[in-house]
């Protein structure tokens, strides 16, 4: 959507000619914001032709639309380098809304072109200035070697990195780590599920080095954490694959359970058949209810077989 509202406004013309200009209306509320570390960003809808584009701006830059309590006209600019962003309205009881009007730089497709982005369309010089990205940013991600190939860089690349915050020192802190050539997506990817080079370096502290991007991943999206790992090996799971701790934590395999059917008399079971404990929905209780009727000692197989033939049985005496 955001991409389109640049080329009808220039009735889709595919190059920057010329200084076109794009004009619609803005609205804001202090409450639809975000933090980003200690920063609170305010996000800000615009509309043209029925089309919509959103951005946010720090708080620092324009209190009053953090302000509830803020009343009256408006004015602020923003300046990007791809261009000007002027915004006129007016603020009450904590909503803002007004015009907005953008003159892109003539600067800016030219210095771009130079940096091996010779094709900018109009719409890629609009998501250019809403996104911030800028010939420094383009500069610094080229110096740091990321791009589709051999560095050479891409437009839609450089706004996906903006906008999940992938910055000239994220992949050369990521480098260092021994992270060198990822693609793009995998930088994006690793933003997005949180992974830090503090993420990383916790993990190689527990011996677990070079791991693969999507062995990241997988622990962020399932909750693996370290303070897991150091209880697991408390009890004795030590160098445990990355596989069979994401299995764990998705089936619900955590230090408690382990100690829990310790005590049951079931320490010291390997960790694929914990978790075929938990899919059967073998714990302690049922435990408890098997040696109730006698069924005691048995292997965690015996016990498996029991709670997928037996549980009725056990139930119903």
């Amino acid at each position: 959507m955001m991409q389109l509202l640049f080329a009808l406004c220039l009735a889709g013309a595919a190059q920057p000619s010329g200084t076109p200009t794009v004009q619609g209306t803005w609205r804001a509320d202090s409450g639809n914001y975000w933090t980003n570390n200690t920063d609170r960003w305010i996000s800000i809808q615009m509309t043209y032709d029925n089309h919509q584009s959103g951005m946010g701006i720090p708080e620092r830059d324009v209190p009053q639309l953090a302000d509830g309590r803020a009343e009256g006209a408006l004015r602020f600019t923003l300046q990007r380098d791809a261009g000007t962003l002027d915004f006129t309205g007016r603020s009450a009881f904590g909503f803002a809304s007004g015009d907005f009007r953008f003159v892109p730089n003539p600067d800016f497709a030219p210095g771009m072109a130079k940096l091996g982005l010779p094709t900018l369309t109009n719409e890629d010089v609009w998501r250019s200035a809403i996104h911030d990205v800028s010939r420094k940013f383009a500069q610094d991600v080229k110096q740091q070697g990321a791009g589709r190939s051999e560095g050479r860089l891409d437009i839609d690349e450089l706004v996906q990195m903006k906008i999940h915050g992938v910055t000239p020192e994220f992949i050369a802190a990521m480098r260092d780590l021994g992270y060198k050539d990822l693609p793009i997506s995998k930088l994006v990817e690793m933003r997005i599920h949180g992974i830090t080079p503090d993420f990383v370096k916790e993990w190689s502290g527990l011996g677990y080095k070079n791991l693969d991007v999507d062995d990241l991943v997988k622990m962020k999206i399932h909750g693996v954490t370290p303070t897991m790992v150091k209880e697991l090996n408390d009890l004795g799971y030590k160098d445990l694959a990355i596989s069979d701790l994401v299995k764990m934590r998705i089936h619900g395999v955590t230090p408690d359970y382990i100690k829990r059917m310790r005590d049951a008399g079931y320490g010291g079971v390997k960790v694929n058949k914990l978790v075929e404990f938990r899919i059967h929905g073998v714990d302690e209780e049922f435990v408890a209810a098997a040696k109730a009727h006698n069924f005691n000692n048995l292997s965690p197989d015996d016990l498996i077989d029991l709670a997928i033939h037996g549980r009725r049985w056990l139930k119903s005496q």
